[in-house]
């Protein structure tokens, strides 16, 4: 839903009430950058049924110079003020004390400019703090995510700055606490991420969060609670180009702004005689990450791989999403649709398996050759039970809706803490059952012994994966070329298209491979598609024999 009266009274907030600060801009009324109005009518105008605020969580990635700082102030002293309730806290923090402070100081400066300001709000710069004089419990605070936070704190709003440069494990703690997921008591609790490019493999919580609102924009996930914003050039622009500066920088005055371009003229000429000016300049003011790995897939082709066919004669999978059926009693395992069994009844299959340490995901992936030199995709997922609610919220992923929807299976282990290796071992007796299997290709990482043992004195054959450059590359290379040729049918399964959004490369020699993201630092997960690539390395030798063939309308 959308009150355009609460979103009006945000804007006029910053329009009618609001100074800046800095510079020649000083004194002057904060007339917004439409980037800014976008921002401020989401987070003010969208609320869910009750009136209530729906946005949770808004992320902004801007380059420098873009009036992160001013914006910033101007929101945590509309959110303290705009707060009915009484005790309300405000949270302005960045990594290290200096850095949240910048902000505060905007804000005092934008109380002081303000007669109705004044007359509602009191400073407290010896402490950092701006009261409500009306309520003496409500405030708003400068803190460093680099401290220890008092026991009382309990944010109604946090604004965290610059956070690609949150990267310890303090930082992250206190993330936990500020964003909620250590637990609020909030109503409608808000937290607001501002933050320049960082360094990928350096900046855990940007990235993250980044990787987010990408998925969001590209279709991959839905998150009505989320507002995200990326700004900034592509690795393929023209640096050099004015056209890439107006597109990386939303504030400039091509882009209805208050910044003029003759300010990126000044240091794009200053860096041309300094490398090093040149790659502060491209991530500082075209905003692009310092260590961005190489996408793997193009996201479009990945979806065009959900269907057969051209034109007006799309055949749409039999099995396109379909999930898993509740589980019936007596079911060792849950079933899939009646169609969707029968489509690959008899068929040759091989299964690969990516098993998960205790807090992971695990994956089993059938994958089927067809006439055609292409191949289809059944995967199966499996995350444990405990805690899933806070796993979604720091991976940003709809954990529990995909296992309502049968896409995903949350372990039934007597602790719950942990996969239940059982119900894999379960998944892939019931393959042997319905197809033709062929083999199970495992990586022996936490491969379950015993489970080995049962599945090779059922007579399966099974084959040891070694995850290398001499035994994935060929198939991690005939992956992306089927996807390329839309020819890896996959039924547009959620979680694998997930993982599929999060796959990049890396290379040595002419070989090639997918990384494997650092489970302790990345929410990213490509289990599915590491399933599926330890199978194609043994489906890509079979003998010719007949194949289902595929129909083309």
């Amino acid at each position: 839903m959308f009150n355009k009266e609460k979103a009006d009274a945000g804007l006029n907030f910053f329009e009618l009430v609001l100074k800046h600060t800095a510079d020649e801009w000083h004194g002057k009324p904060f007339i917004l950058a439409p980037w800014q109005t976008e921002c401020l009518t989401h987070i003010f105008g969208d609320v869910d049924e009750n009136g209530n605020r729906l946005i949770r969580l808004v992320y902004l990635e801007l380059p420098k110079k873009s009036g992160k700082t001013e914006f910033a102030a101007g929101l945590l002293l509309a959110l303290l003020l705009f707060d009915v309730n009484p005790g309300s806290q405000a949270y302005g923090a960045a990594a290290a004390l200096r850095q949240a402070t910048n902000v505060y100081r905007a804000a005092c400066k934008m109380v002081e400019q303000s007669n109705l300001l004044k007359k509602r709000l009191r400073l407290l710069r010896s402490t950092h703090r701006i009261i409500k004089r009306s309520d003496p419990d409500s405030f708003y605070a400068a803190v460093a995510a680099d401290g220890d936070l008092s026991d009382g704190v309990n944010p109604s709003v946090t604004v965290a700055d610059e956070i690609h440069r949150w990267k310890t494990r303090k930082h992250l703690e206190n993330w936990d606490v500020l964003s909620g997921l250590a637990g609020v008591t909030r109503k409608q609790p808000l937290t607001i991420a501002i933050t320049t490019a960082g360094v990928q493999n350096e900046s855990p919580l940007a990235w993250r969060l980044h990787e987010k609102t990408r998925r969001i924009e590209q279709g991959v996930i839905a998150d009505p609670t989320f507002f995200g914003r990326i700004y900034g050039a592509d690795e393929k622009d023209d640096w050099t180009a004015e056209e890439t500066w107006i597109k990386a920088n939303p504030s400039l005055i091509e882009n209805g702004g208050f910044l003029p371009i003759s300010k990126y003229r000044e240091l794009y000429e200053a860096s041309l005689s300094d490398p090093e000016a040149q790659f502060a300049f491209k991530k500082y003011f075209l905003n692009l990450w310092g260590m961005k790995e190489n996408r793997a897939i193009d996201m479009m082709k990945w979806d065009a791989c959900g269907h057969r066919g051209t034109g007006d004669k799309l055949q749409f999978l039999p099995y396109r999403a379909s999930g898993l059926l509740p589980r019936k009693e007596g079911d060792k395992v849950r079933q899939l649709p009646e169609a969707t069994t029968k489509h690959f009844a008899g068929r040759r299959a091989w299964v690969g398996v990516d098993l998960s340490m205790t807090i992971d995901m695990s994956a089993v992936s059938f994958v089927f050759p067809c006439d055609d030199g292409g191949y289809e995709v059944l995967p199966f997922f499996w995350m444990p039970a405990a805690n899933i609610k806070n796993r979604e919220l720091k991976d940003g992923m709809p954990y529990r809706l995909w296992a309502q929807q049968g896409f995903l299976e949350l372990s039934d282990h007597a602790d719950g803490t942990r996969i239940n290796n059982q119900d894999i071992e379960d998944r892939i007796v019931w393959g042997l059952e319905h197809f033709s299997l062929q083999a199970v290709c495992y990586d022996p990482w936490n491969f379950d012994g015993k489970m080995l043992d049962n599945l090779q004195n059922l007579g399966i054959t099974c084959i040891v994966i070694r995850q290398g450059y001499p035994t994935l590359s060929q198939p991690s290379k005939e992956f992306l070329n089927l996807v390329i040729g839309g020819q890896l049918y996959h039924g547009a399964h959620p979680v694998l298209k997930w993982n599929a959004s999060c796959l990049s490369t890396k290379e040595a020699n002419d070989n090639l491979m997918f990384a494997k993201p650092e489970r302790n630092k990345s929410s990213l997960r490509i289990d599915g598609i590491s399933a599926t690539v330890n199978a194609l390395q043994q489906a890509m030798l079979r003998e010719p024999e007949h194949d289902y063939q595929v129909a083309f309308l």
